[in-house]
C-alpha cells in the first residue's frame, strides 16, 4: 500500500514538474536553475529542492515531503525514477520577464517543463500554472 501510495505522489510530483537530472553547472540560468533542482530531486534532497523554489511551491514541497517522510530510498522512489530516465541531455530555455519555462529532454527522449520565476534577481521553481 505504501508503494502504491509513492508512485502516486511521485506521479503527481512529475506531472507539476518536480523531477530530476544528473548535476548542473553553478549559475542562476533558468536552465541551471533546473539543473540544480532535479540533481536534488535524483538525491532526494528535498531540502536542496525547497531552497531553489519560490516560497509558495517550497511551502507546499514540504508539505508533500512530510507525507512521504520514510518513503524515500524505497525502491521505485523518486531518486529512482528519475534516474531510469538517464539524465538531462538538453535544456531549452524561454523567458518572458520575469517568468520562464525549461523545456528539458532526457536521455531516455522523455520531456518535461519546469516553470521558473525570477524574484529578487534569482531563479525559483515554482509550482504556478
Amino acid at each position: 500500500m505504501k508503494s502504491i501510495f509513492t508512485i502516486g505522489l511521485i506521479s503527481i510530483i512529475l506531472v507539476i514538474g518536480l523531477a530530476v537530472i544528473g548535476c548542473g553547472g553553478g549559475g542562476n540560468s533558468p536552465s541551471a536553475v533546473a539543473r540544480q533542482f532535479y540533481a536534488a530531486a535524483e538525491r532526494e534532497n528535498f531540502k536542496g529542492m525547497t531552497d531553489l523554489m519560490e516560497p509558495e511551491s517550497a511551502e507546499l514541497m514540504n508539505a508533500l515531503a512530510e507525507k512521504m517522510e520514510g518513503a524515500a530510498g524505497e525502491e521505485g522512489g523518486m531518486g529512482d525514477t528519475i534516474k531510469q530516465k538517464g539524465g538531462i541531455v538538453n535544456a531549452e530555455e524561454t523567458i518572458d520577464g520575469d517568468s520562464a519555462t525549461v523545456k528539458l529532454t532526457f536521455r531516455d527522449e522523455s520531456t518535461e517543463d519546469l516553470k521558473l520565476v525570477r524574484i529578487d534577481g534569482k531563479w525559483k521553481v515554482t509550482l504556478a500554472k
